[in-house]
Formats: structure tokens, sequence, C-alpha cells
């Protein structure tokens, strides 16, 4: 349990160095990515379009890019393990033909980075509400959010990272699955256009259930509208966190003796 841990410190420091390198600003640039977002696209959503964010607890803070950036923040977490899984892997192939090592420590350890980077990016988000004195304790669901992103994420990228190891072509289905699921989670449009009467019911139902946005929700009702999330969100996003984790492990602890041998 110590050599794993001691692993997984390494692999994440690793990631983390090679995230920055030769970067002049190094992890400032994580807090400047953010910011640079909810200026952007409340730029072009709040002004050029004229979007309409939903009202938030204090009245004060309706602004459609803090409300995309509350989701983007979850998001990002999802497709970044998600896509990091394949590359995490990869980087260590001629390694693990070297010297046996517990192979998802690779993918344990790029995940952390990952956490690290997330930890930022929340601490802008927790910031900019402080500043719009819309903030309140239900801010640690952020975390649960981000908590079980997290561990989904993990389950889907030990199997892409299994396939990917004998078949390339996974990282570019996953690019193109990634960039259709975005528009199936309410980010950039709110959960009202939903309710219109020409979206099939079929539609609303997969838009509202499907697990990342069951995430991006939960962290919005904690972020955004200041409200404890739906026990049955909460319950259902929980199930779907665990139950992939488990699946993604057992299938990549299977397949850990395969993936050596894969050139």
């Amino acid at each position: 349990m110590r050599k794993s841990a001691s692993l997984i410190y390494h692999f994440a420091e690793r990631e983390s160095k090679a995230r920055y390198k030769r970067s002049l600003l190094g992890w400032f640039w994580s807090f400047m990515n953010p910011l640079t977002t909810v200026l952007v696209y409340n730029f072009v959503f709040g002004v050029v379009y004229g979007a309409k964010a939903p009202l938030t607890d204090n009245g004060k803070a309706e602004s459609f890019g803090l409300y995309l950036f509350t989701g983007l923040v979850v998001w990002s977490v999802f497709t970044g393990v998600v896509n990091g899984s394949m590359g995490w892997l990869a980087g260590v192939s001629e390694l693990r033909k070297k010297i046996y090592f517990p192979t998802e420590t690779a993918l344990l350890g790029g995940a952390a980075a990952n956490a690290v980077q997330t930890s930022l990016e929340a601490v802008v988000l927790i910031t900019i509400m402080i500043a719009f004195a819309n903030i309140s304790w239900t801010v640690i669901f952020l975390f649960v959010a981000l908590t079980l992103v997290m561990l989904f994420a993990l389950g889907i990228g030990f199997i892409v990272s299994v396939f990917n190891a004998r078949y390339r072509d996974m990282q570019y289905l996953m690019g193109i699955l990634l960039g259709v699921a975005f528009f199936a989670v309410p980010i950039v449009y709110t959960e009202e256009l939903l309710n219109r009467q020409e979206v099939p019911d079929l539609v609303r139902v997969f838009v509202t259930w499907n697990p990342p946005a069951l995430f991006v929700e939960i962290a919005r009702d904690a972020m955004y509208f200041l409200e404890v999330p739906q026990w049955n969100r909460l319950l259902a996003a929980t199930v779907w966190a665990v139950v992939t984790f488990t699946v993604g492990w057992v299938f990549f602890r299977s397949k850990s003796m395969e993936i050596s041998e894969e050139p």
C-alpha cells in the first residue's frame, strides 16, 4: 500500500511538472485560464447573444459566464481525466516493459495532478462567488460533485486506456464522442430550454439524467443557486460514479498483464 501511494505521488508530480514545463509563470496559468474563460463566455453569450442567466440566490450574480463556468469546472474534470488516462498509460509504456509496478498507479497519479488543477479552478469560482456575495455552506456539495465526476471519469478512463493501448484509434474516437457529449449536458444552455414543447420527452430525460449532467447540476445547485442538491440526483450520481469506477478498475486489473505486452 505504501509503495503504491509513493508511485501515485511520483506520477502525480511527474504530470504536474510536465504540464508547465519551461513555462515562466507555471501554475499561474491555472488561475488565468478559468478567469479568461469566465470573461470570454460572459461577453459572447451575455453581451453578444444577450443570453439570460437564471436568478441566483441573492439576485446579484446573474452572469451567464459565471453560470457557464460553474458547469465547465465539472466538465473539464471529466474530459481531462478521460482523455488524460490514455496519455498517462501510454507515457509509461516503455517503463512497464522493463520493471513491474501496479500500472493503475500511473492513471491514479495523473488523476491526482488533475485534481490539483481542478482545485485551483474551484478556488477561482469560489472567490468570484464570494465577491458577488453569493456563497453558502452548500459549497461542500461542489467538492462532492467534483469527487464523484473524478471517480466516474477514472472508471471510463481505465477502460478506454486499455483499448487505446491496442488500438490508437480510441483517442480520436473519444475526442469525437466527448465533443458530441458536451451538448448533451446543460452547460451552454439552461435546463429551462428542455421544457419547450418541441423537445421530445426521451431527449429531455436523457439530458437531465445522464451522468455528466447530474454532476454539473449538483455543482450548480451548490454554487450558483445555493441549494442543497436534490436527493435523487445525489443518489443517482453516486451510483453512477461508484459502479463505473469499480467496473473500470476490475476491467483494467484483469487486462494489466496484456497491457504490458502491448508495443
